[in-house]
């Protein structure tokens, strides 16, 4: 049992954030879609988009715990998991696209704009992670090299 809270608790909480960003995106591009195309949009978010937000957050803090917590890969590095992440992202969006596709909704293009600013979004923060990893793995070998000098005789 508790192996499982510390396994879902995180997944829970991304999957959350990640659902409430879903739900922003879309409020933000539904203004600017209507304000650019002189269409009018109803602000309100039908249930089948909720539904498909939901699944789509699930999957995608499932994918981000397994690939980017040490609880199943233990060692590989970060830029590694990146691309083989990006890549298990590519069939669970096309899956939805196609499913997106056949069930077609006033809402359809703009989920289409949502999951393009999705992937520039998760690609941005992941660089931005292996940056900072790198930074830090910099600095932690300047101090050891110095640490050695300091206690070589």
């Amino acid at each position: 049992m508790k192996k499982m809270l510390l396994w879902s608790v995180p997944i829970k909480s991304f999957a959350a954030m990640f659902f409430t960003g879903i739900i922003i995106l879309y409020m933000i591009t539904g203004s600017a879609y209507s304000l650019f195309t002189d269409e009018s949009l109803e602000y309100s978010i039908s249930f089948m988009f909720a539904i498909q937000s939901m699944v789509l957050s699930v999957i995608i803090s499932v994918l981000w715990n397994i690939f980017f917590s040490e609880a199943i890969i233990k060692k590989m590095r970060y830029f590694k998991r990146l691309i083989i992440f990006s890549f298990t992202l590519i069939p669970v969006f096309a899956v939805c696209l196609w499913v997106f596709y056949s069930v077609f909704a006033d809402w359809t293009f703009l989920w289409l704009i949502i999951a393009g600013m999705l992937v520039v979004g998760l690609i941005i923060i992941s660089l931005l992670f292996e940056s900072y990893f790198k930074l830090i793995g910099r600095r932690y070998t300047e101090m050891l090299e110095v640490y050695k000098t300091k206690t070589s005789p």
